[in-house]
């Protein structure tokens, strides 16, 4: 198998071109090429050329301050020393190029239409391929459509825990990749990937030594079929030999058929039966369960079943677990306002994800939600929604213009929160989901968001993260 430094050496002098350049993926694919000293590189973003700082930040928004500054620092150092075509010239020469690093999200932008003509013809790279391909680490990759992020998250903490040196790799704009330290990683170190269905369209040549599966869910029918979509979802898996590890959700029905016939040892985590579980999660199942945490069962389960293939401790689990404070944006409590919590799950984009929210809370609840519907049938979800007793505020989207008549619409994420709050008692509880894609794209990006909003409404006041 082709070492990191090899195929470096081998690219090195090949006509490279980046894609997406101040993106979290497209810049740390330029300082790994830049530190390896690279010298045809030629980036491209469609962001004019002014604008870079503020994308750049936009795409490292969850990070502190001044690392985000140095980060772009550095950025900048690099781009200064490669060709650059921005919003004018974006994607000039392209078809020039020897080998083409992408992001995921590629196929989703109008102006990567001339791409399409060029993939097949050029090789096509992804940060996750390096990843997968060039990681001494020990891989495991969590994906599935609801909960990857948030169990490879914690699985990532369980490791660190138990004294192993980890490392996570995610969708996460609020992290930092590691791609800089592929070169530094041992055999014995953890890289915790979580893998999307986009990630795997550009191809691996190596399946990671473990593939968590959380779940399988109709998704993203708005970019490919339901074949499809579970085709990829289930590339890492199916991709595995006899010495590779395999861990399933086995309450999820479409799941299970899907992977019956694997050739990996298979591990079955279940919250509905505790005698699908392995015989060492069985033993701990109900202190599990018991423990209080931001996280999800199922997450808990998922990542907890991991840990053990690779023989930590129940303790140690346990610890993380109880010390984990989840990811931003997922089912986080951000303030109260008046005795209302306020919670913040805007990364849950799905709604089965939304759904899973709704049930964390008791009532009296109030929902926001709004955004793009991916091609999803959204009956089951409205069905719930109306059985809960929960009032929810929808924001200008097409899920709100196929949602039932009868609910409440707001402008603005910032009335919708007025809103919301002024309908609740002080015992409620304002719950920010929202169960379709591009809420933040949609309602947050160049507005206000929603720490802000919570924050002018408290006199003097600040909440998490703000």
């Amino acid at each position: 198998m082709e070492k990191l430094g090899d195929f470096l050496k081998r690219i090195g002098k090949s006509n490279i071109h980046i894609v997406g350049v101040t993106g979290s993926e497209g810049s740390g694919i330029l300082n790994l090429l830049s530190d390896f000293g690279a010298k045809n590189i030629t980036a491209h973003d469609f962001i004019s050329d002014d604008k870079l700082e503020k994308n750049f930040k936009i795409w490292h928004k969850g990070i502190d301050t001044d690392i985000r500054q140095k980060l772009f620092r550095r950025f900048s150092q690099n781009l200064g020393k490669v060709r650059f075509y921005d919003g004018r010239d974006y994607l000039k020469d392209i078809e020039k190029a020897d080998i083409i690093f992408v992001s995921q999200s590629w196929k989703l932008y109008s102006q990567n239409r001339p791409l399409f003509d060029l993939k097949g013809k050029i090789p096509f790279y992804s940060l996750t391929r390096i990843y997968l391909d060039f990681a001494k680490a020990q891989v495991v990759a969590v994906t599935g459509t609801v909960g990857k992020g948030s169990t490879a998250s914690l699985l990532t903490e369980i490791f660190r825990e138990s004294g192993r040196n980890s490392f996570f790799a995610g969708n996460e704009t609020w992290k930092v990749q590691p791609v800089d330290k592929l070169k530094r990683m041992k055999p014995d170190d953890f890289l915790v990937l979580e893998v999307s269905h986009r990630q795997l369209a550009d191809g691996f040549s190596r399946p990671p030594a473990t593939v968590v599966v959380t779940n399988l869910f109709p998704n993203h029918l708005d970019e490919l079929d339901w074949e499809s979509y579970l085709k990829l979802k289930l590339t890492l898996v199916r991709r595995q030999g006899k010495e590779g590890n395999s861990v399933i959700n086995y309450d999820n029905d479409e799941l299970r058929r899907q992977t019956e016939g694997l050739m990996s040892k298979r591990f079955y985590y279940s919250l509905k039966d505790r005698n699908m579980n392995t015989e060492s999660i069985r033993k701990i199942y109900d202190q599990i369960l018991n423990i209080k945490s931001v996280h999800y069962p199922e997450n808990v389960l998922a990542a907890s079943t991991t840990a053990k293939i690779y023989g930590i401790t129940d303790n140690t689990i346990f610890k993380a677990i109880v010390k984990s404070q989840g990811l931003t944006a997922r089912v986080e409590e951000i303030g109260s306002v008046n005795g209302v919590k306020i919670i913040d799950d805007i990364k849950s984009t799905t709604p089965w994800a939304t759904l899973a929210a709704v049930g964390k809370y008791k009532l009296p609840q109030v929902l926001i939600a709004g955004g793009d519907m991916k091609g999803i049938d959204y009956g089951e979800f409205w069905q719930k929604i109306k059985k809960s007793g929960i009032k929810i505020i929808l924001l200008p989207s097409e899920m709100a213009g196929n949602a039932p008549d009868d609910i409440t619409r707001a402008e603005n994420l910032e009335k919708a929160v007025v809103c919301g709050l002024k309908s609740l008692p002080p015992d409620g509880t304002l719950l920010v989901s929202p169960a379709a894609a591009n809420f933040y794209s949609l309602f947050v990006k160049g507005k206000i968001s929603l720490r802000k909003i919570v924050t002018s409404l408290l006199p003097g006041g600040r909440v998490s993260g703000d």
